[in-house]
């Protein structure tokens, strides 16, 4: 019996020993980090892209498909109000651009920009205006500071904006586009894509988890051989996007669309006069503290057909003056008829 249990004990022992073997190499291996922020351009670590939440590649929807949707965002979403498609017409107009030269995402619901003759609103409350069937947000660029290692401050941030344009028009579908990379020759040294990767991917998992669209045009824009955005669709800046960039991206909203049955209630209100965004009502670019460049907006090469877009001020609303009373016209007593001489009167005295 005694020699059974010294047995018994030796084998448990032996058992608690690999186990606690076992755990001690576990916790010398080094952890994987999931996003590290890297000092160069080249790429961090992918993940894997969720499908149903990523929009992947459909058939052209056309024009009306832009026509039809909403789009909010910053100074590269400005460029599709000033660069012309084969028609010689804006890419989107001041009916469906609501955007804002370096703003940020966290200014969605607090920035009065849009003008319309009854007022100027914010995203959030021009968005039940418009009554758009679908919104494409493009923000991120203007939260970037080059060395953060973790999306979470930004995402706190955009999500909660979001949320808020979503329930100011719940009949609209909601996708939000990525960050554009950057170009390898830039205007802002402290801008890098392995962080624009990062909050990208923190974007996907925002999209997931609130049944949201993803649209990846960073795919599009960039050259995974150089670690950058590719050249040729990018202004000398490095940044914004050039007159080819601007085509390719709405090719790429046209082919990557997303149209679901139209929620929206019918008929849809009457929608007020719109004069359009306010694209220049901020003065200072947050990714260098210094007065923007006014050289930011990229003029076409060729000349179009139609006046480009250039942002308006509403007209000032006058006082209003009661008008003075108008004195009533008294008619003239009209004097009798003379005849001519050497005719007769008709009439006779005692008639």
């Amino acid at each position: 019996m005694i020699i059974v249990l010294s047995v018994f004990a030796l084998v448990c022992l032996c058992l608690c020993g690999v186990q606690i073997v076992k755990i001690m190499q576990k916790q010398q291996e080094p952890r994987k980090a999931d996003h590290i922020v890297k000092p160069d351009g080249n790429d961090i670590l992918a993940e894997p892209m969720p499908e149903g939440t990523v929009l992947a590649e459909t058939k052209d929807a056309g024009k009306e498909y832009i026509d039809e949707t909403l789009f909010l965002g910053d100074s590269n979403t400005v460029r599709f109000m000033t660069f012309f498609d084969e028609d010689g017409l804006t890419y989107t107009s001041a009916e469906n651009t609501i955007a804002v030269i370096g703003m940020g995402a966290d200014a969605i619901s607090t920035l009065a920009c849009m003008q319309f003759d009854i007022g100027t609103f914010t995203m959030v409350d021009s968005v039940a205006i418009l009554q758009p069937r679908r919104i494409i947000l493009t923000f991120g660029t203007n939260n970037l500071d080059g060395f953060t290692n973790d999306a979470t401050f930004f995402i706190e941030q955009y999500e909660p904006q979001i949320k808020a344009v979503q329930e100011a028009y719940p009949y609209a579908d909601i996708i939000i586009q990525s960050i554009f990379p950057i170009a390898q020759f830039n205007d802002y040294p402290n801008l890098k894509n392995s962080q624009i990767r990062l909050f990208n991917a923190a974007i996907i998992q925002m999209c997931e988890q609130n049944d949201w669209k993803y649209l990846n045009t960073f795919e599009m824009l960039y050259d995974s051989a150089s670690g950058f955005a590719k050249t040729e669709l990018m202004d000398t800046d490095g940044l914004h996007l050039s007159e080819k960039g601007v085509a390719e991206v709405i090719r790429y909203v046209r082919t990557h669309a997303y149209i679901t049955d139209d929620r929206r209630p019918q008929p849809l209100e009457e929608i007020p006069l719109v004069y359009g965004p306010k694209t220049d009502m901020l003065d200072i670019n947050p990714l260098t503290s210094q007065p923007f460049d006014p050289e930011i907006f990229t003029q076409p090469e060729t000349e179009a057909p139609v006046e480009e877009y250039t942002p308006q001020e509403a007209p000032a609303e006058e006082p209003y003056v009661e008008p003075e009373p108008v004195p009533e016209e008294i008619p003239e007593e009209i004097p009798p008829e003379i005849p001519p001489e050497g005719e007769t009167s008709t009439e006779h005295d005692g008639e």
